[in-house]
């Protein structure tokens, strides 16, 4: 008599049950990681407070509103996809809750990025590329950053891995997910695209004809609220042609402009932002660095020409979508936070091509090239790890006892802020560097001054506000450059109310300008 185990069916079955608990196993690895290098602190970029302040917003009732702007105006630049999940969290806990969900994304995208390289590149290098995504540093940060990324790139898998599934739950479930991923992030039009645009290649047209009305009737919608709520925004669409997002008297590019920053931003990418994304280089790139990531975009590159010639799927049109816009983007936003949604993907590609390098390749190269690219990116990651666990745990600490351990400027602001609650009246009107960090500490409503060289505009502006208060700290430079000469050129109006932090940072109390004044 046989033995059932010795039969084809269950050794593939007990393949199949290693695969599940080894990807598992890569996920909680990420997991753990992830929480040696968790970051109990605010990013200090803003948009983090942004998403928690709609969030707060919905969970109160008062709907999708800017509630730190003065007169709390709707909302329209954001999709609403993470305010939502942060609304529904609030109800249980804070920021830490927060910072948690987003670790439970990157791990999940770990575990999904190893299913969906199964499917497209083979068991054992599925396994490779997941393993490079869990210990990628940048998906590490980004575990615990209050920020769109991370529940962004796991949409974007989640709907790469439904397609897998060839019939009307696979369609239905990869066109929700798309939309969640929309919904997360406008840059998520590329993942609702790519859905009918690749089932119209593979002459699905009944799925292309779904996907399609649905992406249209999804963006149609949000396109319709903006116009609604805020038909002064400028759009992603008026702000992607722009020669600076920061400095709109800059004017925009033609056509030729485009193509020269694609140009220019794709080798930034290649030579800087793919090695940063991979094993966390910083400063100036080396050449064994630019080497690393320009061999890395190569072979992902020749991946994703190899699928594409036997056929674009899904994965293959998302990716060219992708890398198409961020390509175009402005250059001040060549960053390892735009390249990040396409990293599981990219390394799928990558692995793969190694994985099945042609025969007149030497055997032992063909079977040792994945494990040598997982070997040349895993040793730099595991490095740049250890050598920030020591003091994140050391900041972890540092928070348990009420020392939070956020920059010295930083630290300073937000002390200004705890004054500002304590000291100023609810319906002041607080003008500061960071107007969506401050209200997080301070509930008082407020903006950011114009970044204008002339004190008469920046002036104009905060008297338009209705401004009570006016803080300058040691976070930005445009604060030096933009706001203290307008202080300067009016300095009768201002009466210095604080003082405190190292590096100090002051707030001053904005009287009306006097009858007299021209």
């Amino acid at each position: 008599m046989v033995d059932a185990g010795d039969s084809p069916a269950a050794a593939d079955g007990e393949r199949r049950d290693s695969f599940g608990w080894m990807a598992l196993g890569l996920a909680g690895i990420h997991a753990l990681l992830g929480f040696l290098l968790y970051e109990p602190t605010l990013f200090p970029g803003g948009d983090n407070a942004g998403y928690m302040i709609l969030g707060e917003a919905l969970r109160s009732g008062e709907g999708y509103r800017d509630l730190y702007l003065p007169g709390a105006p709707l909302h329209a630049k954001y999709p609403p996809g993470l305010p939502i999940l942060l609304a529904g969290l609030g109800w249980f806990g804070g920021v830490q809750l927060f910072k948690a969900a987003m670790l439970v994304c990157t791990s999940a995208t770990v575990w999904v990025t190893a299913r969906v390289g199964r499917a497209l590149i083979g068991t054992g290098p599925a396994l490779v590329a997941a393993g490079l995504l869990a210990l990628n540093p940048t998906l590490l940060e980004y575990g615990h950053y209050v920020l769109s990324e991370a529940p962004f790139v796991l949409f974007v898998m989640l709907a790469v891995l439904a397609t897998r599934r060839d019939d009307g739950v696979g369609t239905a479930l990869a066109i929700a997910a798309a939309a969640a991923a929309f919904a997360t992030r406008t840059a998520g039009l590329t993942v609702l695209v790519a859905l009918p645009v690749a089932w119209a290649i593979r002459r699905d047209f009944r799925r292309a004809a779904i996907g399609g009305v649905a992406a249209l009737a999804i963006m149609l919608g949000w396109g319709l609220y903006q116009g609604a709520a805020a038909p002064e925004q400028a759009s992603y669409l008026e702000e992607l042609v722009l020669v600076d997002p920061y400095n709109p008297a800059a004017g925009s590019v033609g056509l030729a402009g485009l193509v020269v920053r694609a140009a220019g931003n794709l080798w930034e990418y290649g030579s800087r932002v793919i090695p940063q994304t991979l094993i966390g280089a910083e400063g100036p790139p080396s050449t064994a660095i630019v080497a690393l990531g320009l061999l890395f975009a190569l072979v992902a590159l020749l991946g994703w020409a190899r699928r594409a010639r036997d056929g674009l799927g899904v994965a293959e049109v998302f990716v060219l979508l992708y890398v198409g816009l961020i390509a175009v983007w402005p250059d001040v936003w060549t960053d390892r936070r735009f390249l990040l949604p396409a990293v599981p993907l990219l390394g799928i590609f990558a692995v793969g091509y190694l994985a099945s390098l042609p025969e007149r390749v030497p055997e032992p190269i063909r079977r040792l090239a994945p494990l040598a690219l997982l070997l040349l990116v895993a040793g730099p990651a595991l490095w740049w790890t250890a050598g920030r666990v020591p003091e994140r745990l050391e900041c972890l600490a540092l928070y348990r006892t009420g020392s939070p351990c956020d920059t010295p400027a930083l630290a300073s602001l937000y002390a200004a802020a705890s004054w500002a609650r304590e000291n100023t009246a609810e319906d002041a009107i607080i003008v500061n560097r960071k107007p969506r960090l401050f209200w997080w500490y301070a509930r008082r409503q407020g903006d950011l001054y114009p970044y204008s060289p002339d004190p008469a505009v920046v002036l104009g502006a905060m008297d338009r506000m209705g401004a009570d208060y006016v803080v300058v700290d040691q976070v930005s430079g445009t604060t030096a450059r933009f706001l203290i000469p307008a202080i300067q050129s009016a300095a009768d109006r201002f009466e210095p109310v604080y003082e405190g932090g190292n590096p100090p940072t002051f707030v001053f109390r904005l009287h009306p300008p006097s009858a007299n004044a021209e």
